[in-house]
């Protein structure tokens, strides 16, 4: 019987790197051989064999799925879009090297799979700086968030390198660290749009282009046939019109100018409310958060799932600032480490971001905030109110996760509970290895996993909120954008969740409000009711026709009870926006759109 068992299972774990869809399953299995193992219904000497043969075989099965994806990229849509640029493209990864190049790129004879090392442009030779790494570069670039124009030291190439969040406003996935242009800075494309937006004059045209070529005001003006001198004062009128200070400055902007070949797009509504935003802590690493609301409202830290796919601030900025306008409430949700942009650390304690929310909310102005939080997100939401007892005003919990409970019977609940509860907890190595195949799984096809919780909960609101086709498709992108610089935050922050809680909820005095739907199968309602019996300022709330997801349309009410507001439970309903006529479904956004854009001198 054990030796049909483990061959099921091996077969299973091999069928799922072929269809993720059979992941869950796959889930489901491992975490009842794990817990049979736990239980001692396993003689102990066999289990250990047999659940370190069955590690072997999922290390090859991903490896073997890694590999198919490989491949399916090589000869992706997005391949063949980038192909048909004239201009050379590549997608490139944090660690500096090529996920896609077209063949315009590797025309240019830039060898992205060795190592390269490229220094700005627009230096004159004697004044070159030391070449940096394209990994220095990307990580560089996006700490400015500022495209970069860079060039070898054997070549008149110049090469554009875009910032991510630039490279994900014009369409490119967002796995790509940085977006690589070439271009060649000879063209006229950059001069003339230059020259249109600040009406120079030929001349000054003349004495730009011969900075162009030479990097040098002696040679450029005795090109012209002029002197040095007049050289200089066709220079400075070129200064005065277009508000540049050098020639560095210059010759970068129309370096730049590949910028052009896409075609404008409309400004989004996250570039125009800004919700995305960048704080360097004192040691060094940077911290992204969101921040939505009247500058005067009430500040409410919010600490989302750790999949991050119901509060979508970024997506759709207009509808959530509508209600925090409403309310008169300043919402701040900030990334966990590794997670969006904040840089990773390693933590051995939830209690450990603490002090980064400390520097923040100083940062921010405010003496004291509250906190809100959803599903997994409690666990750092009371680790803060636990470190941070005089900064913290009130805190409210929607649909808990409290690890102190365990559900009588687990193979009734989603698989995310799987995971959490029994196999990070009993079989970690195995969940850091499943969680960035699941990550993957599920960015590649949201709606269907969405469909599956669907066939299984209970909750018929639950079905309601996650049936609608935004969800899934929205879940997937901020999920890429969330998991980009990879998993680890995801899977340190689980683990620790998973272990128990290092601090003790009963010396949280703090208010604290937990509102829990009766049909919540991913973190049961009696969970939330143990926990709240165990905080010493608690309140509990079942609502019996919810499940686990009420926060995706009842965030708006918690959110200014959190903030201190006496309203009503469902006072306000957020309405989830409909994508399927308001934007492009595919993974690539614009870019098809864009090509038609391209100029003739590329």
């Amino acid at each position: 019987m054990r030796v049909e068992t483990n061959d099921r299972l091996t077969h299973l774990v091999y069928e799922a790197s072929l269809d993720n869809s059979l992941l869950p399953e796959l889930i489901l299995e491992l975490t009842e051989q794990v817990q049979l193992a736990a239980d001692g219904r396993m003689i102990e000497a066999e289990s250990r064999q047999d659940l370190s043969d069955l590690m072997e075989h999922f290390r090859r099965a991903i490896e073997i799925s890694e590999k198919m994806v490989r491949l399916q990229e090589r000869g992706s849509d997005l391949e063949a879009v980038l192909g048909t640029f004239a201009v050379g493209i590549a997608l490139i990864d944090d660690s500096g090297r090529p996920i896609v190049v077209n063949r315009a790129m590797r025309e240019t004879g830039l060898a992205l799979e060795a190592p390269i090392r490229l220094l700005p442009a627009g230096h004159a030779d004697a004044t070159l700086p030391e070449a940096q790494s394209l990994s220095r570069w990307v990580s560089e670039t996006n700490r400015i968030e500022t495209p970069q124009s860079l060039m070898t030291r054997d070549s008149d190439t110049t090469y554009l390198l875009l910032p991510r969040q630039e490279a994900i406003r014009m369409g490119f996935p967002a796995k790509a660290a940085a977006v690589l242009v070439a271009t060649n800075p000879n063209t006229a494309d950059g001069l003339r749009a230059l020259a249109n937006a600040h009406d120079l004059t030929l001349r000054e045209q003349a004495l730009v282009r011969g900075l162009m070529e030479t990097s040098d005001l002696r040679k450029a003006s005795k090109a012209m046939g002029i002197s040095y001198e007049s050289g200089r004062t066709y220079l400075k009128r070129v200064f005065e019109k277009t508000g540049l200070t050098s020639q560095v400055d210059l010759i970068n902007t129309i370096a730049r100018s590949p910028m052009s070949m896409f075609r404008e797009r409309q400004t989004t509504d996250e570039e125009r409310f800004q919700v995305r935003r960048l704080h360097r802590l004192p040691d060094g690493r940077m911290l992204e958060y969101f921040i939505l609301g009247p500058e005067k409202g009430r500040p409410v830290l919010l600490f989302d799932a750790l999949s991050g796919s119901s509060i979508d601030l970024t997506g759709f900025p207009r509808q959530y600032y509508e209600h925090l306008e409403h309310y008169g409430v300043r919402l701040v949700m900030p990334c966990r480490p590794g997670i969006y942009r904040s840089d990773f650390r390693k933590m051995t304690s939830l209690r450990d971001f603490a002090p980064d929310l400390e520097n923040l909310i100083d940062a921010l102005g405010n003496d004291q905030v509250s906190l809100m939080s959803f599903s997994f997100g409690s666990g750092i939401a009371l680790a803060t109110a636990h470190e941070l007892p005089d900064r913290i005003r009130k805190v409210v919990l929607s649909s808990p996760s409290y690890p102190a409970y365990k559900h009588e019977n687990w193979r009734e609940l989603d698989q995310f509970y799987h995971l959490s509860a029994v196999l990070a907890q009993r079989w970690p190595a195995m969940f850091r290895q499943l969680i960035p195949f699941l990550v993957r799984s599920i960015i590649q096809n949201a709606p269907r996993y969405m469909e599956r919780y669907c066939n299984r909960t209970p909750s018929t609101h639950d079905v309601e909120l996650l049936s609608h086709p935004t969800i899934g498709i929205r879940s997937s992108r901020m999920l890429e954008e969330r998991t980009a610089g990879g998993v680890n935050g995801m899977v340190e922050e689980n683990l620790l969740n998973a272990r128990g809680w290092d601090f003790d909820v009963s010396m949280i005095h703090t208010e604290v409000e937990i509102y829990h739907g009766a049909f919540d199968n991913v973190a049961p309602a009696q969970g939330g009711e143990t926990l709240a019996r165990t905080l010493p300022n608690a309140s509990f709330t079942k609502f019996d026709d919810k499940g686990h997801y009420q926060h995706i349309s009842s965030w708006p009410w918690m959110v200014a009870r959190a903030a201190g507001f006496d309203v009503a439970p469902y006072d306000r309903i957020y309405t989830i926006p409909d994508l399927r006529h308001s934007c492009s479904l595919s993974p690539f956004g614009d870019i098809a759109t864009d090509i038609a854009s391209l100029g003739s001198g590329y």
